[in-house]
C-alpha cells in the first residue's frame, strides 16, 4: 500500500517531490508558509522536462492549522529553520511516523531521532536542480535522484516502501546502506559549489569554465575527501573527478545557496560547513580551505542581510 505524505516546506525541493508523488496518485498534503493562501487559490505549478504539472485544488496547510496525520513527513525546510522543527513536527509525529529528511548537511538525523524517539528517521539525499521562481511555482531544470539512507534498522525496513512510492512518481531512486557515508558523499559537491557560487557570483557553468574557480573547487573537494576519511568514510579514487565531470555537463544552474544569497535569506552555513568541520575536529584534523570558505560565507551572509 502506498504511504501517505506530508511535505513540510513547499519550496524548490518539497514542491517538486510533492508534485511528483501527487501526480502518481499518492495522497499528499503540503505545509507552506508565505504562499499558503496563494496555493489555496491558484494551486501548485511545477515546470519540468518530465512534463509541466498544475495541481488544483491542493491540500495545503499553514503550520498553525490542524493537520491530518500521514505515514511519512518529508522535511524540506532550509536547515536555517531547524530550530523550529521541534515545534513544527510535534503535532505531526505519532508512534511510527516516518521522518524523511530531505535537507542538506550533517547531523540533523541524530537531532531528529533524539527529539522524536517514537519516529522512524530516514535521510533522503536529493540530487536535484530545481528553483522556486514565484509563489506556488517551481521550475525543475534537471536530475531528481533521491538516495535513501537509514538512521537505524527501523528505517532500513521502511526504505523499500519509500523507494517504490518515489519510483512510481517517476523519481530515480537508490539506497545507501550507511548514513554517514551518504551524507559525506553529498557534502563533496555541496561544500565547494554552494559556497563558491556565492563568493564568486557564478553559477555552475561559470565555476567549471573558469580555471581558477575550478581549481578552488578541486582543492575544497580534496579537503572534503580527507575530512570524510577521518570520519571513517572512504571515496573511490575516481569519484571526485566523476563528480566534477557531472557538474561540467550539468545545465547552467544556480545552487540553492546562491539563490538564498541573492534573495538576502540566511545561508545554510551551520549544517553544510560548521557541522562537518566540527566532526572532523573531533579527530584532531583541520580543513584550512573549508575553514576559510566558512568564514568568508559567514561575513558575506551577515553583511548581505544587513544592507
Amino acid at each position: 500500500m502506498t504511504p501517505t505524505f506530508t511535505i513540510l516546506g513547499t519550496g524548490a525541493l518539497g514542491g517538486f517531490y510533492g508534485s511528483r508523488l501527487l501526480h502518481s496518485g499518492a495522497t499528499v498534503q503540503f505545509i507552506a508558509h508565505s504562499d499558503v493562501e496563494f496555493i489555496r487559490e491558484h494551486g501548485l505549478r511545477v515546470d519540468s522536462p518530465l512534463g509541466n504539472l498544475h495541481h488544483q485544488p491542493v491540500a495545503v496547510y499553514a503550520a498553525s492549522d490542524a493537520i491530518p496525520p500521514s505515514d511519512v513527513v518529508c522535511i524540506a525546510l532550509k536547515t536555517t529553520q531547524n530550530h523550529l522543527l521541534p515545534e513544527l513536527l510535534a503535532p505531526l509525529v505519532h508512534d511510527g511516523t516516518v521522518l524523511l529528511n530531505l535537507q542538506n548537511g550533517l547531523t540533523a538525523e541524530a537531532e531528529l531521532a533524539a527529539a522524536f524517539p517514537q519516529a522512524i528517521v530516514i535521510a533522503g539525499l536529493c540530487f536535484l536542480c530545481s528553483n522556486k521562481i514565484a509563489p506556488g511555482h517551481i521550475a525543475h531544470l534537471d536530475y531528481g535522484l533521491v538516495s535513501f539512507a537509514p538512521f537505524d534498522e527501523r528505517g532500513a525496513a521502511w526504505i523499500p516502501r519509500l523507494m517504490s512510492a518515489f519510483a512510481a512518481a517517476g523519481v530515480p531512486v537508490e539506497s545507501q546502506p550507511e548514513l554517514t557515508a551518504a551524507r559525506w558523499r553529498k557534502l563533496l559537491w555541496n561544500i565547494p559549489f554552494n559556497g563558491l557560487s556565492v563568493l564568486l557570483g557564478m553559477n555552475t557553468d561559470g565555476l567549471m569554465a573558469d580555471a581558477e574557480a575550478r581549481a578552488l573547487a578541486e582543492q575544497l573537494m580534496a579537503e572534503v575527501v580527507a575530512g570524510a576519511a577521518v570520519c571513517g568514510v572512504q571515496f573511490a579514487d575516481h569519484f571526485p573527478a566523476q563528480l566534477l565531470e557531472t557538474t561540467a555537463q550539468m545545465k547552467p544552474y544556480a545552487p540553492s545557496m546562491r539563490l538564498d544569497y541573492l534573495a538576502k535569506r540566511e545561508l545554510e552555513i551551520e549544517y553544510l560547513y560548521r557541522r562537518p568541520l566540527r566532526e572532523v575536529a573531533r579527530h584532531g584534523v583541520r580543513l584550512p580551505a573549508v575553514e576559510a570558505i566558512t568564514r568568508l560565507l559567514t561575513v558575506a551572509d551577515r553583511y548581505n542581510r544587513s544592507v
